[in-house]
């Protein structure tokens, strides 16, 4: 089960403001394309991929999202409208949480009051994890395996020392290539080399 993990600096935390922030500075509108190249396929989506999106314009707590393929409810489908949407309410069911506290939202969003260290700290417990970075080896080389955590940034890059907080935790860094992407087409490249590796299961 591949895990995505993006790091949304400038989404804000609030379900109102969220919705707001499309086409502003924020680029919140990116997150669909995210939703749709991790989670969907062709009449169906991906049961066995997690994404968990992390954002970080707060005045407490960083609000991670999870959507599990294998737990997805009903979207009301696949335009940015509905998902930007979805991505609303689960931040409204979790408004006010405690830190590190973990909400369900109808939609089946697993919403958490953790912050992007400790997200990656815990995801190391249970798989290698892997950061997208043009100074990393290439996935080829690497070839991670099917379970592996791949940890990307929205427009907002990391700072030298959060980078380096990750190396020395044991995060690798992978490249996909001399050209930057965004977040969502790394998604579908990573899936595309994931899909047709030897010993790759094909999704439903």
């Amino acid at each position: 089960m591949p895990t995505f993990v993006v790091r949304c600096r400038k989404a804000p935390v609030a379900g109102a403001r969220f919705l707001e922030s499309v086409g502003e500075g924020a680029h919140v509108e990116f997150i669909a394309g995210m939703m749709t190249n991790a989670l969907f396929v062709s009449k169906g989506h991906r049961q066995d991929v997690k994404l968990r999106l992390v954002f970080e314009d707060s005045p407490d707590f960083s609000r991670t999202l999870t959507f599990d393929g294998a737990a997805l409810g009903d979207l009301g489908g696949l335009t940015e409208r509905a998902l930007l949407k979805n991505c609303s309410l689960a931040l409204n069911a979790a408004s006010g949480i405690a830190k590190e506290a973990v909400v369900t939202a109808p939609n089946g969003i697993v919403v958490e009051a953790l912050s992007f260290e400790k997200l990656i700290k815990r995801e190391l417990l249970d798989s290698p994890c892997y950061l997208l970075h043009p100074k990393g080896a290439g996935m080829s080389a690497i070839n991670p395996p099917s379970h592996a955590t791949f940890i990307m940034t929205d427009q907002v890059p990391l700072a030298k020392n959060a980078l380096r907080g990750l190396k020395r935790q044991g995060v690798e860094l992978m490249s996909l290539g001399r050209t930057m992407l965004f977040a969502s087409q790394c998604i579908s490249v990573i899936h595309y080399n994931l899909d047709n590796a030897p010993e790759a299961t094909m999704f439903d």
